[in-house]
């Protein structure tokens, strides 16, 4: 997700999971608009002249161009037009021009110091830029302007978390639960927080409480699936998997049906562990994680030979791998089987 402000009308898992990527209530290319409650109220004000109308719907079409055009010539008019600038900027960044597109939150900014959606977006892009201290001032600005804005509360929480400040992150994490309920980054973020400092029974809670907000999207339910395995929910985590693997068309990354071969493995579907990393290796036979995987399992049950082999494999698609080190003495020992 990047939770930033639209103003339209209209892990590999199997190594564990870092923190998402930030998001806005509805990305650039005219999708369906995402807001928390007490962002709908916000969505009219400041007040849209005609030519910021007319380039806030060319944006939700997802013409980047036609939008750029006519925010400027509604710059042209009126060089203070906050809400201008702000949509000046989402435009520039469906365009991949960051830099422009940060002067024109800026701008935005200056125009009204205290425009929350501006502020935010400016801190979505430092993260993105990797500049972590200054997205956490920004998003701290833009959160004491607004205390009620969730998605500046979210992007702020994944800022401390990435800045390394796990305390201040996780109760930011809690604020968005406070705000959006139904919103489910802020609870897997958490649970995964829990999980890393050692608290387990709690993590579980948090996780299995974002299971029902997490349906249909495949990213989080991923992220999901990956925590609850860890925390100690293999059954949940097979489940969660599989609904991740079905929400979209596309096929599913190698890294989530990794993670799901290794929750039935967790599960005790240990033959529906293997197959599972089987068919991965027939349609991705470079995936040396697999391998690696694979060959744990067919270890632990004393398949000799065939983890040898799999171990091998691993370390000729990846000889300086993360595993390279673990998988050499692992396919000493079961030589010497």
């Amino acid at each position: 997700m990047r939770p930033r402000w639209p103003l339209l009308l209209g892990c590999l898992l199997v190594l564990g999971c870092g923190p998402t990527r930030s998001a806005r209530p509805a990305d650039s290319a005219g999708g369906d608009v995402v807001m928390f409650e007490d962002e709908r109220e916000a969505a009219a004000a400041p007040e849209a002249s005609p030519e910021v109308s007319r380039g806030e719907s060319l944006l939700a079409a997802g013409d980047a161009a036609g939008a750029e055009a006519a925010f400027r010539a509604a710059l042209e008019a009126d060089p203070d037009d906050a809400r201008a600038h702000l949509d000046l900027g989402l435009a520039l960044e469906m365009q991949e021009r960051l830099p422009e597109a940060e002067q024109a939150y800026r701008a935005a900014v200056t125009a009204d110091p205290t425009f929350a959606e501006a502020l935010n977006n400016l801190g979505v892009l430092l993260r993105d830029t990797e500049r972590t201290d200054e997205a956490v001032r920004t998003l701290r600005e833009a959160v004491r302007v607004r205390p009620g804005f969730a998605s500046a509360q979210l992007n702020l929480a994944l800022a401390l978390e990435e800045q390394g400040d796990v305390e201040a992150a996780m109760a930011s994490y809690r604020r968005v639960i406070e705000l959006a309920p139904r919103e489910p980054t802020a609870r897997v973020q958490l649970g995964l927080l829990q999980l890393a400092t050692g608290d387990r029974d709690q993590a579980l809670i948090t996780l299995r409480r974002a299971v029902q907000p997490a349906a249909g999207d495949r990213a989080t339910l991923s992220a999901l699936g990956s925590g609850l395995r860890r925390a100690g929910d293999a059954s949940m985590a097979v489940r969660v998997l599989r609904e991740s693997i079905e929400a979209e068309e596309s096929p599913a990354p190698a890294a989530v049906r990794a993670e799901l071969a290794l929750a039935l493995f967790a599960a005790d579907h240990r033959p529906e562990a293997e197959a599972e990393l089987e068919a991965l290796l027939r349609d991705e036979s470079g995936y040396a994680t697999a391998h690696y995987l694979l060959a744990n399992m067919l270890a632990a049950r004393a398949a000799w030979r065939d983890a040898g082999r799999h171990y091998q494999a691993y370390l000729r698609a990846a000889p300086e791998g993360e595993h390279a080190e673990q998988a050499r003495g692992r396919l000493a020992f079961v030589r010497r089987q």
